[in-house]
């Protein structure tokens, strides 16, 4: 297998300077590659009809990592990430400037969010008036054109095809031992599809550990009842997965709680322990399928903190048992509520 530059330069910088790479065919006598960046930028416009005659390209346009102008009539802003997400309110910011500015006032106005990476999705891309384009669209577009022979082109898509191949690797790969970051992420994007979250429910943790990958759901509010107050808690499920751990225990399963009152939240923490334990002695004796017994969940050392885990099941190593162990959670949390 030859080697890949993006392997070794996979950063936004490499990856903005592949998009503009692409898009300046446009300014080219090559029918071929001028179609590749007219479909390029029918891919962002959503306008199969536009006819593109030239662009004019500015990377870094007031912050904007790409700005495209096309024919004289048409502007299109590309927010390009990798690995990160946005922050900072930067996308509403980029609109305001492009839609502010006198020299744009009759162009058409695109804005594009491009991610190569993985993310979770409702992350306000498009409230803010993106359209989110991942790689799997850019693929579809680019993918027929590496019959032009381009060594570089040919690369990016071998890089993309790459990135995806290891992110759907959960679809046939049982054992958990095997899949890597990207894989998480292409579970956990299932995950999300499959139980309809319309909200962030996943995202990477940090720690002193080496952080993990956490997907969190069924969250729940619930109120507990002492001294004539009522303490408002939530209770929820989370996944926590790091390919990387050394000591085994790559993928655990935790009951988790979120309590704000300092005062009251150890008591809670026992609390829900016990009932937890006392719903699957009761489900034990009812469902004789059952996903998770007793025996299967672990209470845990006590931390003090807004956000505390009762207890967890370990030892989770395939993905049959971990879609099992996520059935009974929600068999569980059905009774809880």
């Amino acid at each position: 297998m030859k080697p890949n530059i993006f392997n070794y330069a996979g950063g936004e910088l490499t990856n903005d300077a592949m998009i503009c790479w692409m898009l300046d065919w446009a300014n080219s006598e090559d029918e071929e590659y001028k179609n590749l960046s007219q479909d390029i930028i029918r891919l962002f416009t959503a306008d199969e009809n536009l006819k593109v005659e030239f662009v004019n390209i500015k990377k870094q346009y007031k912050k904007i990592d790409i700005l495209v102008e096309v024919n004289n009539s048409d502007v299109i802003v590309i927010e390009d990430k990798v690995k990160t997400s946005h922050h900072s309110n930067q996308l509403k910011r980029y609109k305001e400037i492009i839609e502010s500015e006198e020299q744009y006032k009759d162009y058409n106005k695109y804005y594009i969010y491009y991610k190569i990476g993985n993310e979770s999705p409702y992350n306000g891309v498009e409230d803010a008036g993106y359209k989110r384009i991942n790689r799997d669209a850019m693929l579809n577009v680019i993918k027929k054109y590496r019959g032009l022979g381009n060594g570089l082109l040919n690369d990016y898509i071998d890089y993309l095809e790459g990135l995806e191949r290891t992110f759907n690797k959960y679809k046939y790969e049982d054992d958990l031992n095997k899949w890597d970051w990207d894989t998480w992420q292409g579970y956990y994007s299932y995950l999300q599809a499959q139980k309809n979250i319309k909200e962030v429910c996943w995202h990477s943790v940090s720690n002193k550990r080496g952080g993990f990958l956490a997907f969190f759901w069924n969250w729940t509010c619930l109120k507990y009842k002492k001294d004539g107050k009522e303490i408002d808690y939530a209770l929820y499920p989370q996944i926590e997965s790091n390919p990387f751990n050394s000591d085994g225990n790559k993928t655990r399963v935790a009951f988790k709680l979120e309590c704000k009152d300092s005062n009251y939240g150890k008591e809670i923490r026992l609390y829900l322990y016990e009932r937890l334990k006392n719903l699957l002695e009761d489900l034990e004796k009812t469902e004789s399928k059952n996903c998770i017994s007793v025996e299967d969940v672990k209470k845990t050392k006590f931390k003090i903190g807004f956000h505390m885990t009762i207890s967890e099941i370990n030892n989770i190593n395939t993905r049959t048992r971990l879609d099992k162990i996520i059935e009974g959670v929600d068999n569980l949390f059905e009774n809880i509520i």
